[in-house]
């Protein structure tokens, strides 16, 4: 996986490519941990070009949710398909999580603490 930051007026996009496996984490966490302490108001997560993710990268999305509930930052996953759909589904995160098909989609959101 290769994950990109990406600086949007309103948002911070971090676009992921290719499979999102344990060897990527370190990257991936250091990211969103870096977007963390930059106090991020609105942070997207793309995972339109992922092909695969697996339990440890749930785990640091669940990680920031967790962080942006308390602070009251914004957040969501974007292009959300296929395989990483099925990943997404077994582990229950659309429940509690927002996700929308895109980031314009995301960009384009008033409130994304409401979007599921």
């Amino acid at each position: 996986m290769k994950p990109t930051l990406r600086t949007h007026p309103n948002a911070v996009v971090i676009e992921l490519e290719g499979d999102a496996d344990l060897a990527t984490v370190p990257e991936f966490q250091k990211l969103v941990r870096e977007q963390m302490k930059a106090k991020a108001k609105r942070l997207i997560i793309d995972f339109a070009k992922v092909t695969f993710v697996n339990t440890p990268v749930w785990a640091v999305v669940v990680e920031y949710f967790q962080h942006a509930s308390g602070v009251g930052s914004e957040f969501a996953l974007t292009g959300i398909h296929g395989r990483v759909e099925a990943s997404f589904k077994i582990v229950r995160l659309g429940d509690f999580i927002t996700h929308l098909p895109t980031v314009d989609d995301a960009l384009n959101a008033t409130d994304l603490t409401s979007k599921r």
